[in-house]
């Protein structure tokens, strides 16, 4: 059962309304990667789940979702009262103002409804679980963004907090999906069809206008894979040995790649040399 505590999760304070910024903030209330649907994606997935522990995880995480719902909802109406009476605030969006009374519902911040659509829930454990690591993911990346975009202190220290339990429920789901120690690649039971299933069908070919080019990287050569260029000027041969011949076909237009990619690289968002827009300091507790 479900009870409500009068207390938020995190005590949410601001210095000065920002309707603005409270339309923002609705992308984590009703959007697609919002609390709402982190909430009822885990919730569902945990009442479909026959395993006591990952139904307990699930569940943990979905209710503490709910919570934050309750945060970010209780910080983007902060933001938005000002459109209640204000003519001047209301011009953030009539939508709020007019309809909701410069209130929150369950539209995103370009006033979407939200949808079950935004939900995946498969019933396989291990497919679930790496939905909802890349949930926590995209939501951790939005609350950055909004972060990045804020100038008011109490509404960065809020988001701040969000943003670090969208970690925290990450490294849980990842742990859980290790624990179930499935290798990654089997999916479900039915095994896929062999030779084909190492092609790499290397389907985009020959130099872009902005210097776009062919390049040979680790997921494209090497080891069990085996590139096959412009498959569909390829000859279809026996399913059985692969779908096309893997002989690059050579021509003005359509030649095997020679220089080999970097690896990438991972950037670190708002590093020491980053430009943020001014602002209040965090405040000190």
């Amino acid at each position: 059962m479900y009870h409500h505590v009068k207390k938020l999760m995190y005590t949410v304070s601001i210095d000065e309304p920002d309707p603005r910024f409270g339309k923002m903030l609705l992308e984590q209330f009703g959007g697609a990667n919002g609390e709402l649907a982190a909430a009822m994606q885990y919730s569902i997935q945990g009442l479909n789940c026959d395993d006591p522990g990952l139904k307990d995880l699930l569940m943990d995480i979905g209710t503490e979702e709910l919570s934050h719902l309750e945060v970010i909802g209780r910080l983007a109406r902060m933001h938005l009262k000002p459109t209640k009476k204000s003519r001047e605030a209301a011009d953030a969006d009539p939508l709020i103002a007019i309809c909701g009374g410069g209130g929150v519902s369950l539209y995103n911040s370009v006033g979407n409804a939200w949808t079950a659509d935004y939900l995946k829930i498969t019933g396989e454990l291990d497919v679930d679980l790496r939905s909802n690591i890349a949930a926590e993911a995209r939501a951790k990346i939005v609350y950055e963004r909004l972060i990045d975009f804020c100038d008011d202190g109490g509404s960065k220290d809020a988001l701040q907090f969000l943003m670090t339990r969208e970690i925290t429920h990450m490294k849980a789901f990842m742990t859980a999906l290790a624990a179930m120690e499935k290798p990654p690649l089997v999916i479900g039971l039915i095994h896929p069809s062999p030779k084909i299933v190492d092609q790499y069908f290397n389907t985009s070919t020959g130099v872009g206008d902005q210097g776009e080019q062919d390049l040979i990287a680790p997921w494209n050569e090497g080891g069990q894979v085996e590139r096959v260029d412009a498959p569909a000027f390829q000859d279809f041969v026996d399913p059985q040995l692969g779908t096309r011949r893997s002989e690059p076909i050579e021509g003005p237009e359509l030649t095997s790649p020679t220089q080999e990619a970097h690896q990438p690289a991972q950037t670190d968002h708002a590093g020491d040399g980053a430009k943020r827009k001014k602002g209040r300091e965090k405040r000190s507790s």
